[in-house]
């Protein structure tokens, strides 16, 4: 019997049943269908991201790209949140100032320097 992993079972089912923007499927439906967490759904869809799928998701839903135009749109939304989680931070960055510590600088100089290699 072939062995088909869980990220290639649901880039087959999206490639076949989710095809562009107008057929796009609920985290919910998925969770049912695959038996498993929104949590684990996220991270299948962000793994095939990562390997280069055309995985797009908006208000409907994920589905499998029709076309360049909705690749582009789940970048310009992604996009949109990473600039949304970096304001975040910088806030909490500014919230240090609440609680001196002498070796605060130093260890967030640290951490900066490791994301930025990593």
């Amino acid at each position: 019997m072939e062995h088909v992993n869980i990220n290639e079972k649901f880039l087959r089912y999206l490639k076949r049943s989710h095809t562009g923007e107008g057929k796009a499927v609920q985290s919910k439906c998925l969770e049912m269908k695959f038996q498993m967490s929104g949590r684990k759904i996220r991270d299948i869809v962000n793994a095939l991201r990562c390997e280069g799928h055309p995985i797009c998701s908006d208000d409907g839903g994920y589905y499998y790209a029709a076309n360049r135009n909705e690749v582009l749109g789940s970048i310009r939304q992604l996009n949109s949140r990473i600039e949304k989680i970096a304001e975040a931070k910088d806030g909490l960055v500014r919230s240090l100032s609440l609680f001196p510590d002498s070796n605060s600088n130093k260890q967030l100089q640290i951490w900066f320097v490791c994301v930025k290699e990593g």
